[in-house]
C-alpha cells in the first residue's frame, strides 16, 4: 500500500512538474513572438527611415545640381584656354556623376516604397527593345548580342520595372567588357518555385569576371568591384535597385562567374505568365 502510494505521488509530482513546464513554455513562447514582433516593427521602421533619408539627401544633392549642370557648359564656351576648358570638362563630368547618383538613389528609394503592378508581358519584346536602346553602344564598342529568349515566353511584370532591370544589367555588361569587345547573352529557362511557376533570367558576359568576394557583395547598396571603381559611369546602385525589383516580384537575383577574366552571368527570377513552352525553349 505505500509502495503504491509512494507510485502515486512520485506520477503527481512529475506530473505538476510537467504542467508547470509547459505553461512555462508557452510564456517563452508568448514572450518570443512578442519580441519577434518588436523587432519586425522595429526592422520595417527602420527600412523607411533608411528609405526617407535617402529620398531627402538625394533631393538635397539634386537641387543645386541643376545650375551647375546648366552654367558649366556655357562657361566652358566662353573660354579660350584649352587648359581651363579641361578643367571645366572635369567638373562637368564629375557633376554629371554625382547626379547619376542622386537619380539612382531616388530610383532605389521609389521603389523601396512602392508595390508593383504586375501584369503579362511578352519577355523577347521587352529584351528586344533594350536591346535597340543600346545597340550603337553594342556596335561601339564591338559588342554581339545572342538572344536566345523564345518568343512564346510570358511574365508577369511591370514592364518599366523590368526594363530597368535589363539598363543596368546591360550597363554593367559593357563597362566590364575589354577593349576588342565581347558577347552579351539571354536565355531563360522554367523554374518552380513552391508550387508557382517562375522564369529563370541569365544575361552572361564575356568581361572581365569577379572573384567570390565581389559575387558575395554585389548587390550591396553603393558596392564597386576592384575593375568600376575608377568609372564614373558605375554608382555602385544599379545591382541593389535591381535587387529590390526582383524582390517586389517575389523572385530570387544572384551572379555566378569562375574567377578573373571568364565573364560573369546574372541570373533571376520573375512569375510566369502563360508560358508556352516548345521544344526548342529547353
Amino acid at each position: 500500500m505505500n509502495s503504491n502510494q509512494n507510485l502515486n505521488e512520485i506520477t503527481e509530482n512529475v506530473n505538476e512538474k510537467l504542467k508547470k513546464t509547459e505553461q512555462e513554455l508557452i510564456e517563452l513562447k508568448g514572450t518570443f513572438e512578442k519580441k519577434v514582433i518588436e523587432r519586425t516593427v522595429e526592422v520595417n521602421k527602420l527600412l523607411k527611415d533608411k528609405i526617407r533619408f535617402i529620398d531627402n539627401l538625394s533631393h538635397d544633392l539634386g537641387t543645386p545640381l541643376t545650375p551647375i549642370l546648366t552654367l558649366l557648359p556655357i562657361i566652358k564656351n566662353e573660354i579660350d584656354d584649352s587648359s581651363i576648358k579641361e578643367m571645366v570638362d572635369t567638373c562637368l563630368r564629375n557633376a554629371e556623376y554625382i547626379k547619376r547618383v542622386v537619380n539612382n538613389a531616388r530610383e532605389l528609394a521609389e521603389i523601396g516604397s512602392i508595390d508593383l503592378l504586375l501584369k503579362k508581358e511578352n519577355l523577347l519584346e521587352i529584351v528586344n527593345e533594350m536591346n535597340t536602346k543600346y545597340n550603337d553602344i553594342f556596335k561601339s564598342c564591338n559588342i554581339e548580342i545572342e538572344n536566345n529568349i523564345n518568343p512564346e515566353v510570358f511574365v508577369k511584370t511591370e514592364k518599366n520595372r523590368l526594363m530597368q532591370i535589363f539598363d543596368h544589367i546591360a550597363s554593367n555588361a559593357i563597362n566590364s567588357m575589354l577593349e576588342n569587345g565581347g558577347k552579351i547573352t539571354f536565355a531563360t529557362r522554367p523554374v518552380i518555385k513552391n508550387g508557382d511557376q517562375f522564369i529563370q533570367v541569365s544575361i552572361t558576359d564575356t568581361g572581365t569576371g569577379l572573384t567570390r568576394d565581389q559575387i558575395d557583395r554585389i548587390f550591396n547598396e553603393f558596392y564597386k568591384t576592384d575593375d568600376s571603381r575608377h568609372k564614373l559611369d558605375s554608382t555602385g546602385l544599379g545591382l541593389t535597385i535591381c535587387k529590390t525589383i526582383i524582390e517586389k516580384h517575389g523572385g530570387k537575383i544572384w551572379a555566378d562567374s569562375h574567377g578573373k577574366g571568364t565573364g560573369t552571368t546574372i541570373y533571376f527570377t520573375i512569375p510566369s505568365d502563360k508560358v508556352v513552352y516548345t521544344r526548342s525553349f529547353f
